[in-house]
């Protein structure tokens, strides 16, 4: 697929999903309003948020349920868009060792550390240190 093909596909993809997305979310909250096990009557429940009151109450369920849902989305999409140029399957096999596991869990923390001398950037030497681990 050549370039221009492959950013209109991209766009339409896009454009999918968040059409899809958009009207999904809107559609489910409206329906599940008096349910009580609706994922908003689900997530209302934080004794932290009930000292705020029943309005701050539902607004946080609310955003925390399109926090996860708009993540999930977002990561359908990527799989999506990434079967444009590579074979895509979401199944991982073999061991993973302790030694392998610890590296994984220091980078993602110098991931994560923005500022300071432990901030890393994701490179490629990474990932080979995990194989040689």
């Amino acid at each position: 697929m050549d370039t221009v093909n492959k950013e209109k596909a991209i766009r339409a993809i896009v454009s999918s999903f968040v059409e899809a997305y958009a009207s999904a979310f809107s559609d489910r909250h409206l329906s599940e309003v008096d349910d009580e096990d609706g994922t908003i009557n689900m997530k209302i429940h934080n004794v932290f948020i009930a000292a705020l009151g029943p309005e701050i109450q539902y607004y946080s369920a609310l955003a925390r349920s399109l926090d996860s849902s708009l993540g999930n989305m977002l990561e359908k999409m990527a799989i999506k868009i990434a079967t444009l140029n590579y074979e895509v399957t979401q199944e991982v096999e073999g061991p993973i060792y302790q030694e392998q596991t610890d590296y994984i869990a220091e980078l993602l923390e110098c991931y994560k550390n923005t500022k300071g001398a432990n901030h890393k950037k994701p490179s490629i030497a990474d990932y080979r240190n995990i194989i040689g681990k």
